[in-house]
């Protein structure tokens, strides 16, 4: 499921070439990029262009500092998820742990994936964290077949920053299964029954020691990325113990892949 390269401080083309080979077999999700970059504007231009090279960033960048969850978008390529005690009320910004969603619930048109790059993180924990779409489906088939029929079968209305998005939780395509799901982007237009089915998927989630094991984790280093696919699984984030601002920070991208 995750795929390791090591690229150093440059790209060549038949690592490139490797990344996306590697990235086009439907069971690697997650792509990890050792690098020993140590700057971080270098860094930033470095995966910029490296993002370019095997496909197309998208502007969905958001900012607290603009606005509620409605009115954050910055019309940016980048954004910061860096701890900042200033800031309240926001995942990205704290060390508390994130529970497991997609990052485009709510983007009608939102790309193939997701990249970050790492600053900083040498706290205890923070590591991120994944549970693979087929892993998940397998599970609820197990304990919870009704709730696995109705993600099946019911849309859910995602909104956020003046998206709104109806999609079904879980579903099919030509590619393989799906999945489309953040609670706190749930919208309150949905019936009453897809509100308490999506607190009993949010619950179950965060709650099943099945689901535990069955997570993946990678501890980025500075330097270091990853990139997911944001359909085909769920990610997070393990909680962590900061001892100043920016002690986890990570540059995080929007980004079509292929």
């Amino acid at each position: 499921m995750i795929r390791a390269f090591d690229i150093k401080n440059k790209l060549e083309n038949h690592t490139a070439e490797l990344i996306m080979s590697s990235w086009k077999n439907n069971a690697v999700k997650v792509i990890h990029l050792r690098s020993d970059l140590d700057k971080e504007d270098d860094m930033r231009a470095f995966y910029e262009e490296f993002g370019y090279k095997i496909g197309d960033y998208k502007m969905f960048a958001e900012d607290v500092k603009l606005g509620d969850r409605n009115n954050q978008k910055s019309g940016k390529i980048w954004m910061d998820v860096r701890y900042d005690t200033n800031i309240n009320d926001a995942y990205r910004h704290s060390s508390n742990p994130q529970p497991l969603h997609t990052d485009g619930s709510y983007i009608p048109d939102f790309p193939s994936s997701t990249i970050m790059c790492c600053v900083s993180n040498t706290a205890e924990g923070g590591e991120t964290i994944f549970l693979d779409i087929e892993k998940l489906i397998k599970v609820l088939k197990e304990e919870k077949p009704e709730l696995l029929d109705f993600l099946f079968k019911n849309e859910f209305v995602h909104e956020r920053s003046g998206f709104l998005n109806k999609r079904k939780i879980l579903y099919k395509d030509s590619k393989g299964y799906k999945v489309n799901f953040n609670y706190y982007c749930i919208s309150k237009k949905n019936p009453t029954e897809h509100l308490s089915v999506a607190d009993e998927f949010f619950s179950y989630l965060n709650t099943s020691e099945s689901i535990k094991k069955e997570i993946m984790e990678v501890k980025l280093n500075p330097g270091e990325a990853v990139f997911w696919k944001d359909r085909e699984l769920l990610h997070g984030r393990n909680g962590f113990t900061p001892k100043k601002n920016s002690e986890r920070f990570l540059w995080k991208a929007a980004i079509q892949i292929g």
